[in-house]
């Protein structure tokens, strides 16, 4: 680590200082669009330039005025001949200034040494060629292909990919500077050369204090590419950038040794998927791929818009690694959301986390399901268990609890190693035939039954306090309809999840989907903040203003046939016919001004055709368009 004590200030964007004092060489900077990152970056460089290294920032507008063409109807480019020859160190100059990349031609003009490594890349990597030119006083780079053809102007005819990974490398290979920041460095850069250039900065990243031939790098990213996690110290050198709030960070040796263990386990599996936590202020993390898959796909049919407030759902592998998830998310003030199966509430480090949540037993207390969350849950289970060892004594007409019965007795024979075996078919069962188990067991026990009915509802409102939502079903696959489920015993369940799937798929509309999960459907709208494009609450406000508009034509006798009305100037009826049509006979005025018309709202526009009445007494208040 490198020991550089930063203080950050952006009252733009966030009240209070950000205070950081251990650094690694290559540092993270992430968040959502308008979470104040480049104000941030622009503070970072005078701050490290205050501390004695020389900052190259290079910004997401760093080509500037080397686009293909010169759009003159915005711009004029100051480079369409090339780069004055005899203004190379104002252009140097200026670049480093507001932190463009152009000057990398003159950078590679002037140093041999570097071009040589950017030419052996160019050609090894895209079969291309380059060659700096100078043409009447101008530097013009020019490229060529290896397999043949014309050579051509790189700022007119060569991708912005190319453009950027040259400019980037020279800058990275330029030892000039020992710490650069790269705002985007991800953009129209191609997901594996994301890659390639995070390894050459891993090359070359180290303390320059310590070793000159070393550089500090502060990467801005959007991407999940460049954020290449090999050890827990890697996760710790992400800042995550919040509306409205300073950034955070993970806190030299806040996670303690148990997560720990299990994050490292994790991080071989750590794929660009799961990074999207650090991207999203509002993750849902569920336990298995098979889960991740049904919900995004139930999301997105039942046009739950959850990426658009943020959201992503994400796969972690079990409970343990659920809770692990939250406390680093708690960690980073990442709003985290979880869907667990119902056995969270019994075992694993899930359970942990909820009971020492001080708003989860806020919640419980003060609307009267008992004075501690724990003990409550271990009276579940030893009732339970109480319910299972009268059972196991029974018989019963009814074939749902006679299945229970039968299901538990092999478990009983080694009662100690099938504990949780066995209290989790019992709570199952409770859940699905309250009534008939009641019927079965011992009339003592029936007050136990209700126990556990109320005691697991009041568990599961208060965890959802914690944004931790329960199954109570069971798991996600006790939702299947598309197949038999035996809640007891869930097997082959890669089939079931690619059949239910199937099925998802081939559902048609959202009504559909709510009649066959609707269930499901309830969970996962508590599960996420999601955002309703109300699209007819804005239609309504446009249709208010060209009833006024109407109105008053009318009122000004301006408008008395549906030809005037549709050629009148202030109604602009050519406009919002592309939203609305008057029928011929749609518009009816009298003598003393007073009118009544009707038109069609265009089924393009909110996928059904509507029809509206108004007339002459219509007001904002009173016209309902639902």
């Amino acid at each position: 680590m490198i020991n550089l004590p930063l203080q950050i200030s952006v009252p733009q964007i966030w009240q209070g200082t950000f205070d950081k004092n251990q650094w690694n060489s290559i540092n993270f900077i992430v968040g959502a669009n308008g979470t104040g990152k480049s104000l941030f970056s622009n503070s970072l460089k005078d701050q490290l330039q205050n501390k004695g290294l020389t900052v190259r920032l290079l910004t997401a507008e760093r080509l500037a005025g080397f686009e293909k063409s010169s759009y003159s109807s915005f711009s004029s480019s100051y480079f369409d001949r090339g780069l004055d020859i005899s203004n190379f160190k104002s252009c140097k100059q200026l670049g480093e200034q507001f932190g463009l990349s152009t000057s990398a031609f003159i950078i590679l003009q002037e140093r041999l040494d570097l071009r040589i490594k950017i030419e052996s890349l160019l050609s090894d990597l895209f079969k291309k060629t380059i060659r700096l030119v100078e043409e009447g006083g101008y530097l013009k780079p020019k490229m060529q292909s290896l397999t043949g053809g014309d050579e051509y102007g790189l700022k007119e005819q060569e991708c912005h990919g190319l453009k950027e990974i040259i400019s980037l490398l020279t800058f990275l290979y330029d030892e000039k500077n020992n710490c650069i920041i790269f705002d985007e460095p991800e953009l129209h850069l191609h997901p594996q050369f994301q890659s390639f250039f995070l390894d050459e900065i891993r090359k070359l990243a180290g303390n320059p204090f310590d070793d000159p031939s070393k550089k500090m790098f502060f990467i801005i990213t959007h991407s999940p590419y460049f954020l290449d996690f090999r050890s827990i110290d890697d996760l710790k050198n992400v800042i995550v950038c919040h509306n409205n709030e300073k950034p955070t960070f993970i806190e030299e040796g806040s996670i303690d040794a148990q997560d720990e263990y299990i994050l490292r386990k994790f991080l071989p599996r750590f794929n660009t998927h799961h990074k999207q936590f650090f991207f999203s202020p509002n993750p849902v993390f569920v336990e298995g791929y098979t889960d991740q898959q049904i919900i995004t796909l139930l999301f997105e049919k039942y046009e739950m818009k959850i990426s658009a407030s943020g959201s992503s759902v994400i796969d972690v592998g079990g409970k343990d690694e659920l809770a692990v998830f939250y406390r680093l998310c708690k960690k980073l003030k990442i709003e985290a959301r979880l869907v667990a199966d119902y056995d969270a509430l019994f075992r694993g480090k899930l359970r942990e986390v909820f009971t020492s949540e001080e708003k989860v037993a806020d919640y419980f207390t003060t609307n009267g399901y008992g004075a501690n969350i724990s003990n409550t849950i271990g009276e579940i289970e030893r009732k339970l268990l109480s319910i299972a060892d009268n059972l196991n004594t029974k018989k019963s007409s009814d074939s749902n609890v006679q299945k229970l019965i039968d299901y538990l007795k092999p478990l009983y024979v080694n009662k100690q190693d099938n504990l949780d075996k066995i209290r989790d078919a019992v709570y199952l069962a409770v859940y699905r035939f309250k009534v008939q188990i009641k019927d079965c067991v011992d009339g003592c026990l029936n007050s136990d039954v209700e126990y556990i009915v109320s005691g697991s509802f009041a568990l599961t409102e208060a965890i959802k306090r914690a944004n931790i939502f329960i199954i109570p079903q069971g798991e996600l696959e006790h939702f299947f309809i598309k197949s038999t489920i035996d809640y007891l015993n869930i097997t082959n369940k890669d089939k079931l999840f690619h059949d239910e799937k199937d099925f998802i798929l081939s559902l048609d509309n959202k009504q559909e989907i709510e009649n066959n999960y609707s269930d499901l459907i309830r969970i996962l709208k508590e599960s996420v903040p999601h955002i309703v494009v109300n699209t007819k609450k804005h239609l309504k406000y446009t249709l208010v203003e060209w009833i006024q508009k109407v109105q008053n034509a009318i009122s000004r006798k301006e408008v008395k046939t549906l030809d005037q009305l549709k050629t009148n100037a202030r109604i602009q009826y050519s406009i919002y016919s592309q939203i609305l049509e008057c029928a011929d006979d749609g518009l009816v005025v009298n003598e003393n001004d007073t009118f009544s018309c009707t038109v069609k709202i265009k089924l393009t526009l909110i996928g059904e055709e509507k029809i509206v009445h108004f007339d002459h007494t219509t007001t904002p208040q009173n016209f309902i368009f639902e």
